[in-house]
C-alpha cells in the first residue's frame, strides 16, 4: 500500500508544482517584464490597451506594453477565472491595479503549433 501512495505521489507533484502559462504571464506582469511577456505572444496579437486597440506584431506589442507597465506599475494583479474555450484555447480574466486605479485583464491563449501563445491581451478600465 505504501509504494502505490509514493507510486501516486511521484506521478502526481510534476502536475501539481508546475506552473501553468497564465501564472507566467502574471508573475511578468507584476514584474513589469514586457519581454518575457511578449515571448509568450504569438507572431500577432490582439492588444487593447484601455482605448487603444488593434492587431500588433509581437515587438510593436511589446513596446505599447512596455509603455502601458511604466505608466501604470503594477501594486496587484490578481486571477479571478479562468476556462477553457474550443479547440483547446484557454483564458483568464485578472484584476491589475496601480496608481489607485484597476483594470480587467483578458489574456486568451491558444496552440499555434508550439504550445499555448498569447493570442489576444486586453487590459480595460473597470
Amino acid at each position: 500500500m505504501k509504494t502505490i501512495k509514493l507510486l501516486f505521489l511521484a506521478i502526481l507533484i510534476p502536475f501539481i508544482s508546475k506552473a501553468d502559462s497564465f501564472d507566467d504571464v502574471i508573475g511578468f506582469m507584476k514584474s513589469s517584464n514586457s519581454s518575457s511577456i511578449s515571448k509568450m505572444m504569438n507572431t500577432n496579437v490582439e492588444l487593447t490597451l484601455i482605448e487603444n486597440e488593434g492587431m500588433y506584431s509581437r515587438q510593436q506589442a511589446e513596446m505599447m506594453i512596455k509603455n502601458f507597465f511604466n505608466q501604470n506599475p503594477a501594486k496587484s494583479i490578481v486571477i479571478q477565472h479562468r476556462g477553457a474555450a474550443a479547440q483547446g484555447a484557454k483564458y483568464a480574466i485578472a484584476v491589475y491595479e496601480s496608481n489607485g486605479m484597476k483594470y480587467r485583464v483578458y489574456i486568451f491563449m491558444k496552440d499555434a503549433g508550439n504550445g499555448l501563445l498569447i493570442h489576444e491581451l486586453r487590459f480595460e478600465k473597470e
